[in-house]
């Protein structure tokens, strides 16, 4: 799928509107109120009572197997994705009035964010101050006279001209200069995301070669590896609306089309917007949109007291605000998804991590403010689709 399709079609997704607190991990086998199992939902081993999997009423359908009759009766809270939200501003001399849209719509992009229930943190390499071609982050994101405010927001007070993003994300990340190095900011296990700002283009470093000196970054997998990038780059360049990516020209207030960063958006399944918006309300609302629909479906992989859970005795339930509990069903992976109307897959079948909504799924679910994701756990599951 190419990037213009990948943002059409995330502009369209819905944010989601439950909070992390309305999802819940439950354990299968519990006797008491409020169990997802029939008969006060000891486990789900007796043959013929009803059961809600199999045509033994078992969740495998092995009917007499007893060998979840123990299912342990904890819970645990449900995590959604965490994200690091990376801005590089481009503070050249062109720059005054974009950087001025950034900054009286980065608080509602962050509200945004926060509302998809995902755990986010924000961080901005660009210039700092009041005067000049700088920004100063307000309250609520921000912190008060153009502080940082941990944990949600960092400011690395940076000078980025036209053309050396790319070279100073990379000399930045752990530079020998602490005010400068903002790899202290970033956790080992959030999605990154790169919001580049410029009209212009970079120069010295070419996309390709920043994707290899971005993955070998220390420590080992922080923006993931070839063939599993922990890191999405999002761009707001000098590309032209209604253009084709990369080879179009640029927009009428551009300097340069920026296409090394638009390749980078198209390798990571970034937005591609345009820099010459003269009003930046709608763009930030985009990626914020973008960032809370791909990441906001993603839960993390319950370990029962903290050990490794058996991924073949997960089920993962839906429950509307208006209704009553139905399972979902799980598919093998992402290209199943086409095929069933509310499925999830794992990242990993071996080793998982993440439990993830399949998309129309995650439209569905999305669109219930009121609706619940149990994950039910320790119970035999029926093999994915």
């Amino acid at each position: 799928m190419n990037a213009h399709r990948i943002a059409a079609r995330l502009s369209t997704l819905p944010v989601l509107a439950f909070a992390a607190a309305n999802v819940l991990f439950a354990a299968c086998g519990s006797n008491g109120a409020g169990s997802p199992f029939p008969n006060g939902g000891d486990d789900a081993s007796a043959g013929d009572d009803g059961g809600v999997f199999g045509d033994d009423g078992g969740f495998g359908g092995d009917g007499g197997d007893n060998s979840d009759a123990a299912c342990a009766a904890t819970s645990a809270k449900a995590d959604k994705a965490v994200v690091d939200i990376i801005f590089v501003i481009d503070d050249s001399g062109s720059m005054t009035e974009e950087m001025i849209q950034i900054k009286a719509n980065v608080n509602s992009f962050a509200t945004k964010i926060g509302m998809s229930g995902l755990d986010y943190r924000v961080i901005f390499i660009v210039r700092r101050g009041t005067s000049g071609n700088t920004i100063c982050v307000p309250p609520p994101l921000g912190g008060a006279a153009c502080a940082d405010n941990p944990p949600k927001f960092y400011h690395v007070n940076q000078d980025v001209q036209s053309n050396n993003s790319l070279s100073l994300i990379l000399s930045t990340y752990d530079s020998a200069n602490a005010a400068l190095a903002w790899n202290k900011y970033l956790r080992q296990d959030s999605y990154k995301v790169f919001v580049e700002v410029t009209d212009d283009q970079a120069t010295g470093t070419a996309s390709a070669a920043f994707d290899t000196a971005l993955l070998a970054k220390a420590p080992a997998g922080i923006f993931g590896t070839t063939t599993k990038r922990k890191y999405i780059f999002d761009t707001i360049a000098g590309w032209t609306p209604g253009t084709a990516y990369v080879t179009g020209p640029k927009c009428s207030t551009a300097v340069n089309n920026g296409s090394e960063y638009q390749k980078l958006s198209q390798l990571t399944g970034g937005i591609i917007d345009s820099v010459c918006k003269t009003d930046y309300s709608a763009v930030l609302d985009n990626l914020a949109t973008g960032i809370a629909t791909r990441l906001g479906c993603e839960f993390n992989m319950p370990k029962p007291d903290g050990g490794v859970g058996d991924p073949t005795k997960v089920v993962v339930q839906f429950t509307p605000g208006m209704g009553t509990p139905r399972p979902l069903t799980q598919v093998t992976d992402s290209s199943k998804c086409n095929q069933i109307t509310d499925g999830w897959y794992y990242d990993d079948n071996v080793n998982p991590t993440k439990i993830i909504l399949c998309p129309n799924n995650c439209m569905t679910v999305g669109s219930d403010p009121s609706g619940k994701i149990d994950v039910l756990l320790g119970c035999k599951a029926p093999p994915p689709h």
